[in-house]
């Protein structure tokens, strides 16, 4: 049993296509003209980062890497592969946070995040029997 979570939101648009740029560079491709980021970052709604990596590195590699200066990356290459994978649906991620909203970190996170903590918090020691005066 772990003692902490961490909800990490799906990325949206903006960050799936930084993502997919900067991942395929690190990982030793080129984004050129012919790679259409944009697409990939369309059609990877749904998929969190950790897909993403996986597939970058299914398509990126030493060979693939050698013939880009004569065939550049496409965004068609990684299409089967991400294909492949189940995204994170819509339904799924709601339930997780229902899920969570119900458990005792989730619901001290709920009221930090209200701001409603630190009014409900019982004076304790010295300073509760003062105010009783």
């Amino acid at each position: 049993m772990y003692s902490k979570i961490i909800l990490i939101p799906r990325p949206d648009y903006g960050s799936r296509y930084i993502l997919w740029k900067q991942l395929i560079r690190k990982h030793g491709g080129e984004v050129t003209r012919a790679l259409d980021v944009s697409s990939l970052a369309k059609i990877s709604d749904g998929y969190t980062p950790g897909h993403i990596i996986r597939v970058i590195q299914s398509v990126v590699t030493k060979r693939r890497i050698l013939q880009q200066a004569n065939r550049p990356l496409t965004a068609a290459e990684f299409v089967a592969p991400l294909a492949k994978i189940d995204p994170v649906f819509q339904e799924e991620e709601e339930a997780l946070k229902n899920w969570y909203a119900k458990t005792p970190l989730g619901k001290k996170r709920n009221k930090a995040a209200s701001g409603k903590e630190e009014e409900e918090a019982p004076v304790k020691g010295k300073d509760a029997k003062k105010g009783k005066k």
